[in-house]
């Protein structure tokens, strides 16, 4: 008996003996910002500076401020339909509130080196006020995932504007929606939602199952409600038409004769292609975009990226007011 302890006590010491374990190397951290640099030192070679520069310089500053205009009615329609998500989960937060976090969220898309790190942002921010973070977490997981649909719709009224196009970008865009038809449905009806859950094996440590099953009753009672999901839709479709609209203002601020069924048709897959988590607040990746669909209209190298440069740099302005509220609330 006493062998047995005395073993036993030395089985014990030796799992509490820490082992150096080797440190893993952040692939994700290190391979973002090659890829966005690569990228942008490609686009940059191929690149005419002195034409990027002349284009720049031929900017009408009137057509600039209306797009910031646009661009604030833009966040206004997705706080609403957060806020609606928010509001069906019996999550009651103030649409000034919801429009100061969606601000703050903006500010950490656009500066922070991650593409979900404003949605982490303004889920904590709500999560905080309202102690409900399963809600929170669904509401922007859902208000994505509707989001990303009505991208692809839009982009399929683009297509149906323009059918000569169909043969080249219809098959892109008929492989987003079915991917993400599938996994909004995943979420939505709940026998698949319960297989999901009990293919997935987490420890009860930390609450994590509680912590998912929670979640996935949220997403459930934010995908239910069908004539929600529509409203949301339909508000998710109105906020990629202001984009559009404001991408075409750039094109007119510069002198650039880009029909608007293009910007229809394109600017929602550079959306979606922006979203990949390969890149810096996906720069390089929305240039290239630019460069290779904006390219089959007619737009040069140095057009497609100024374009995009200016669209970032808008975006960027309207956002900083929402680093302003965050550093007023610390």
């Amino acid at each position: 008996m006493i062998v047995n302890n005395k073993a036993m006590d030395e089985q014990s010491a030796i799992r509490q003996t820490p082992v150096t374990a080797r440190k893993k190397i952040p692939w994700a951290k290190i391979l973002r910002p090659v890829i966005s640099i690569g990228l942008l030192y490609l686009l940059f070679r191929i690149t005419d500076l002195n034409q990027l520069l002349d284009v720049i310089k031929s900017v009408n500053f009137v057509f600039l401020v209306i797009t910031i205009v646009i661009i604030l009615a833009a966040l206004f329609i997705s706080t609403y339909k957060w806020q609606r998500l928010l509001t069906v989960q019996n999550v009651k937060v103030p649409l000034p509130r919801l429009f100061t976090s969606y601000l703050i969220g903006q500010f950490f898309n656009n500066f922070l080196p991650t593409n979900i790190g404003g949605d982490v942002v303004r889920i904590h921010d709500v999560a905080t006020c309202t102690g409900k973070i399963p809600e929170t977490v669904a509401s922007v997981v859902s208000e994505r995932l509707l989001a990303a649909l009505a991208l692809v719709l839009t982009a399929a009224a683009g297509l149906l504007l323009s059918y000569h196009s169909f043969s080249r970008f219809g098959w892109l865009v008929i492989a987003v929606f079915v991917v993400v038809l599938a996994v909004v449905l995943l979420f939505a009806i709940e026998k698949w939602r319960s297989a999901l859950g009990r293919k997935i094996q987490l420890p009860w440590k930390f609450g994590l199952r509680r912590w998912l099953s929670g979640f996935g009753k949220s997403m459930g009672t934010c995908l239910q409600n069908k004539r929600n999901v529509a409203w949301v839709i339909v508000l998710s479709i109105a906020f990629n038409l202001t984009v559009v609209i404001v991408t075409y203002f750039i094109f007119l601020s510069l002198g650039l004769n880009v029909p608007f069924v293009s910007c229809l048709l394109f600017v929602p897959i550079i959306s979606a292609i922006q979203m990949l988590p390969i890149s810096i607040s996906g720069f390089g990746v929305r240039e290239g975009a630019y460069v290779y669909f904006f390219g089959s209209v007619g737009l040069s190298s140095a057009q497609a990226v100024a374009s995009s440069l200016i669209f970032w740099i808008l975006v960027a302005i309207v956002s900083l007011a929402g680093g302003v509220i965050f550093a007023l609330r610390r």
